[in-house]
């Protein structure tokens, strides 16, 4: 019938064609010779369009792509998993470069040394007359840190200081004995004292960095079995064969290490520098008393002696520290009282405090070494809390109390070669009579 649609291709069919099947569009009815072409009947809609139907079909889902899929083709991986991938890369970039920024930081903050200065109070008496004494802790000393000594040539050239006491840690290779030579050189005209740390006797070797978080890291130290004597009379310790023939002071307790191995021995030239500084009339306070009459100025002018008792301890890191008796002229109250030890662990800073000390001098901490900006030291290598890391601080010791001031020191190990919010430092010490 002229006009009719296709079977099944009206908008009513409910079949769809074959998808190879093309439908023509309608032929128009014939028209006679002549005759005026029929007018479409109006039926006030357009006629539809035919269109053509595909198949229905069962599309299957796509499958979950493999693992090296993904690599070779990351877009098929789903947007979640893109979006943490990248998260994660940006994290482990930021961390990286923080890092990065942080050593970097740390390595340059080592190279920029500073002079403290700080004003210490001690009770008055007749007689009495203020000082000022230079405090040198920690150099570690190894080929490259030349700087530092170049450092302490300045400050001996720029500060006026009337006594010098290095707490110890001087070595930090057995190539660095002449630059120790080269470093306390310029002082070695003042009246000093020291004592030994235990990178004075030993080598710095490398550890693992959690050892330092133990409550006690000597236990991580396989060189604690080379520990104090059964006495209260031990010297310095001769490991090296050199006897008493050569100057050495021997402790028969310690005189060989438990295990044979040689690195339990020391192995660094303590020897040389004690030599050093006792020939220039410092004196060592390795468990031992002593006195030092300081040349000082009085207020006219002239020339006056002022005595300064001290006691000192062998290295505590070690276990080697035993408080000596002081010298009778701890007793004279012109004299100004110091207790010396390299390590300022609890025991010690309680021993001393009960000696009643004007000032307890340490060093050991490096001020934390590696701190935080508006925290502080995050450790301290050995018993002392945090808060005396560095500085100076008044020590409680039960109902007895006393001043203690720890050096941050200026050197570092060459196995952590950085500072972090802890400046190396000498610091000069204003002690001032009051009243």
């Amino acid at each position: 019938m002229s006009g009719s649609s296709a079977p099944g291709s009206g908008t009513h069919g409910s079949s769809c064609a074959p998808a190879s099947l093309e439908l023509s569009p309608q032929t128009p009815p014939r028209v006679p010779a002549g005759a005026a072409p029929a007018e479409p009947a109006s039926t006030g809609a357009t006629a539809p369009t035919p269109r053509t139907c595909l198949p229905r079909r069962c599309v299957p889902r796509p499958p979950v792509p493999s693992l090296d899929a993904l690599v070779d083709h990351p877009s098929l991986a789903p947007r979640g998993l893109i979006a943490r991938g990248r998260a994660l890369g940006l994290a482990v970039g930021a961390t990286t470069l923080a890092g990065a920024a942080t050593f970097a930081w740390g390595q340059a903050e080592r190279h920029f040394p500073v002079v403290r200065h700080i004003d210490v109070p001690v009770q008055s008496s007749p007689g009495m007359r203020g000082i000022s004494v230079l405090q040198i802790s920690d150099l570690h000393l190894y080929p490259g840190q030349e700087f530092l000594v170049d450092f302490l040539g300045r400050v001996a050239r720029t500060e006026k200081v009337d006594m010098v006491v290095s707490t110890g840690d001087n070595l930090g290779s057995a190539d660095g004995l002449d630059l120790v030579r080269a470093a306390y050189e310029p002082f070695l005209h003042l009246p000093g004292a020291f004592v030994l740390g235990s990178n004075d006797y030993y080598s710095p070797r490398f550890k693992s960095w959690s050892s330092y978080l133990r409550r006690d890291p000597r236990l991580a130290d396989d060189t604690f079995v080379l520990r104090r004597g059964l006495d209260g009379d031990q010297q310095h310790t001769d490991l090296t064969g050199a006897g008493p023939e050569g100057g050495a002071l021997v402790d028969t307790h310690t005189s060989a290490a438990t295990d044979g191995d040689s690195h339990l021995r020391p192995d660094l030239p303590w020897h040389e520098m004690v030599s050093d500084f006792t020939a220039a009339g410092w004196v060592d306070l390795s468990n031992r008393a002593a006195t030092v009459e300081v040349a000082v100025e009085g207020p006219d002018g002239s020339s006056a002696q002022q005595p300064v008792s001290l006691i000192g301890v062998d290295d505590p890191h070690l276990d080697r520290d035993r408080i000596p008796d002081p010298d009778p002229s701890w007793q004279d109250p012109r004299s100004l009282r110091f207790a010396v030890a390299h390590a300022p662990y609890v025991r010690v800073l309680d021993g001393f405090a009960r000696e009643e000390p004007d000032l307890v001098l340490a060093g050991h901490t490096h001020g934390g070494q590696l701190g935080l900006p508006f925290y502080g030291a995050l450790v301290t290598n050995c018993d002392l809390p945090r808060r005396y890391a560095k500085g100076l601080h008044t020590w409680y010791s039960g109902r007895l109390s006393t001043q203690l001031h720890v050096s941050a020191g200026l050197g570092t190990s060459p196995f952590v070669p950085l500072r972090i919010a802890t400046r190396p430092e000498v610091s000069v010490l204003h002690l001032r009579p009051v009243d």
